[in-house]
């Protein structure tokens, strides 16, 4: 299998184990839905990220960082758990699955 063939299937298992646990995952607008959001970063692996609503994030800042934190230790425990290997970066609220689950 091709290193793009292994990225895709990488993404669409991803997205198939997060909308399994409850996540709405690449909505159609996510700046107005939010959700997760799954792509392909060529130098880390497949990047998972996470959108508020607009209203949300300029409302209640506070409440928008407690959420986030939220939402980045629920997508660490379900791919973890799920097997996959992943790195967290707490500061963006990005997870970088690098490694299909054995």
């Amino acid at each position: 299998m091709t290193e793009s063939a292994l990225s895709h299937a990488l993404i669409e298992q991803v997205r198939a184990d997060l909308s399994r646990a409850g996540f709405v995952v690449d909505p159609a607008a996510v700046a107005v839905d939010g959700g997760v959001h799954v792509a392909h970063d060529a130098r880390r692996g497949v990047v998972v990220s996470w959108a508020t609503t607009a209203q949300m994030t300029t409302s209640d800042l506070a409440g928008h960082h407690h959420v986030r934190a939220a939402v980045h230790l629920a997508l660490l425990t379900i791919l973890t758990g799920a097997g996959y290997t992943v790195a967290s970066d707490p500061a963006s609220g990005e997870v970088i699955v690098t490694g299909l689950p054995a």
